[in-house]
């Protein structure tokens, strides 16, 4: 919590507190969910689960920021805190009290919009497996008029904790519950069974006091006559429709098993309607265009194009067609295009239109184009614009979307690698969880050299800042690149990129002492192949002394010539061709510095090798120290060894 300013305490509820926040460098306010832990072991549990969380990227679903561990030493606990969104316009559980207090219905079309979003936001929570288990009015958060966000997940972990629900179960608070999740049971249809309640909640605001309507969602549990008795008189004083009265009662089957999931309910005509008002791509419908809008595309200027954009942004033939107007337009010819207002529209559509790989890849085209333009000017970008949560949500969504979709995928981690020269765009991709994905593209797309050279890339570029909840992820990568280095060791740039990854993972602590003779016998191969390749070369002397100091099976290899490639004669190669490099003499240096230090099996071998190189490297690099001192230091460890 060191990095945030708390600006208000809000209830205390079973599973936690939470709190507004306020970054001290940035400004920008977070809701802060505290959960205590019982011991080290849930706090470690609920970590592993939440990080899952931060992968979350949807319009109507709360984006998660960060979790952290912390002491509280006023209760003398460990604190599990989840940084979320804050939305100023509060949430649902305060306009049902609102419409309450004065008697007002809520009308049915803010219902469908409501009911719309739920679903497809559910449907794509219960997709990732991640269900809500804590889903209540207070939790539908209001983004702007008529767009619900849904938030505060409630992990496993904390979900099945008796102590907790032993608290949670009060007549106040357990009235959204499903009858099995009181029992601890929670599945994707208990999430159904607690939206049911919501509607049921915000359909009586008109004809039921607080206190009745938590009588009526306790009876529904148990009395399903209850349900419909109620039903009928909210239909006649209120005139909400047959329809919506026809689906709730699917919607609070009190057996799990009679109840649909989130995916069921796309069977239902009501529930369609829902999702076609929301523009969800669920709803399977695609809007036509007025006649003759098409052709105001035709050579007309970039203004005008963006206007066209903002007239139709659910119709994918209008954004489609702009999308590729902007991406062959002629900046002297058509004019210059606003960076920040051209990416948002952009944005919008590719976010719109999920579910149109044309426009995904038409949108990428576009970012390409106009962030490489803009960043080879002398006025950079600003950096708030390159990692809004929807631009960087996007991209991340494409690429999960369209896995084997190549071209697509090099889009776009190309627009990614641009906008991660920013630190705040890199953390916020790094937050989406998107290396995960990068690597199981990697690994069942071996075959195809371009998609795997900028996965590869983009890996590199994200790893290389310490985030603790990756390890997992880069460990899963060890393997990949070592598979990606046996396939294309012949392909100068791929093992570039190759050697420069797995020298990340290692400085990350990601390889295995199991794994480090084979990779080590991959790293001298490689350098065998392209030793006059710089960066790869300073890449592979940098993991090799990373190997060496961790593991003797490492210093072996480089000692004794394998399969006809010795360690010591490619390094000795290595400095002759770029003895003029100080950088790659010092990481040479370092090498040999380390292998010495380790490599008492035989000194004499490595004497034969080291000493007229070090004393060349003195003589040319004297004014050096860094050097220098590195060298002194191989030459008195091995001849201590060798005396």
């Amino acid at each position: 919590m060191n990095k945030y300013k708390v600006l208000e305490e809000w209830g205390a509820g079973a599973f936690g507190v939470t709190c507004l926040v306020e970054e001290l460098e940035g400004g920008r306010k977070f809701a802060v969910k505290k959960v205590e832990c019982l011991d080290e072991r849930e706090g470690n549990l609920a970590v592993a689960e939440a990080r899952s969380l931060l992968e979350l990227q949807h319009r109507h679903v709360c984006s998660y920021r960060e979790f952290f561990m912390t002491w509280d030493p006023q209760v003398s606990s460990l604190l599990f805190c989840l940084v979320m969104d804050y939305y100023e316009r509060g949430n649902l559980e305060q306009k049902i009290q609102e419409s309450r207090r004065q008697g007002k219905i809520i009308k049915e079309k803010t219902i469908q919009r409501f009911l719309g979003q739920t679903i497809d936001a559910l449907i794509y929570v219960h997709h990732r497996r991640c269900p809500h288990r804590n889903l209540k009015p207070s939790n539908i958060l209001i983004k702007e008029e008529d767009f619900f966000v849904i938030s505060d997940f409630l992990p496993q972990t904390f979900a099945t904790d008796e102590m907790k629900m032993k608290i949670r179960v009060d007549p106040e608070q357990k009235i959204y519950m499903s009858p099995e999740s009181l029992g601890l049971l929670y599945t994707d249809k208990s999430d159904i069974w607690s939206l049911g309640c919501i509607l049921l909640d915000v359909m009586t605001t008109a004809v039921k006091t607080d206190a009745e309507a938590s009588k009526l969602l306790e009876m529904i549990k148990t009395d399903p006559l209850c349900l419909h008795r109620n039903l009928e008189e909210i239909k006649c004083e209120v005139g909400y429709s047959e329809a919506l009265c026809r689906l709730l009662p699917k919607m609070l089957k009190a057996h799990p098993e009679e109840r649909p999931c989130a995916k069921d309910l796309l069977l239902e005509p009501y529930v369609m309607k829902c999702l076609a008002l929301v523009d969800s791509s669920l709803s399977g419908v695609k809007k036509t265009l007025p006649p003759g809008v098409l052709d105001e595309f035709k050579d007309c200027s970039m203004e005008k194009v963006m206007g066209l954009m903002r007239r139709f942004p659910g119709y994918e033939e209008a954004q489609l067609s702009a999308l590729k107007h902007l991406a062959n337009c002629d900046s002297e010819r058509d004019g210059v295009l606003d960076v920040g207002d051209t990416i948002h529209l952009v944005s919008v559509a590719m976010r719109t239109h999920r579910d149109s790989s044309a426009v995904q890849g038409e949108g990428c085209r576009v970012l390409q184009r106009l962030i490489s333009q803009a960043l080879e000017q002398e006025d950079p970008i600003p950096e708030e614009i390159l990692s809004t949560d929807d631009l960087v949500s996007d991209l991340v969504e494409a690429a999960r979307r369209y896995p084997q979709n190549a071209e697509l995928i090099s889009a776009v981690c190309s627009v990614m690698m641009m906008i991660s020269v920013g630190e705040p765009a890199a953390e916020a991709l790094r937050r989406t969880g998107v290396l995960s994905d990068l690597v199981t593209i990697m690994e069942t797309s071996l075959e195809d050299r371009a998609l795997c050279q900028s996965c590869c890339a983009l890996i590199c570029s994200l790893a290389m800042t310490e985030n603790p909840t990756e390890g997992d992820c880069l460990r899963k990568a060890v393997p990949v690149m070592c598979a990606l280095l046996r396939k294309y060791g012949d392909d100068g740039a791929l093992a570039e990129s190759a050697c420069t990854a797995l020298w990340i993972l290692g400085m990350k602590g990601s390889i295995t002492e199991e794994q480090s003779e084979s990779l080590t016998l991959l790293l001298l191969e490689a350098l065998q192949a392209h030793s006059q390749r710089p960066l790869l070369s300073k890449n592979v002397c940098l993991a090799l002394t990373g190997l060496v100091v961790t593991s003797e099976l490492a210093v072996f290899c480089v000692l004794v010539p394998v399969a006809g490639v010795s360690g010591l004669s490619l390094i000795t190669k290595l400095y002759r061709l770029h003895a003029d490099d100080p950088e790659m003499v010092e990481n040479i240096c370092l090498l040999l510095s380390e292998i010495c230090h380790y490599g008492s099996a035989h000194p004499e071998l490595l004497l034969q090798h080291v000493d007229q190189m070090m004393a060349d490297i003195r003589e040319r690099y004297d004014s050096l120290e860094e050097i220098t001192t590195l060298a002194d230091a191989a030459l008195s460890r091995l001849r201590s060894k060798c005396n």
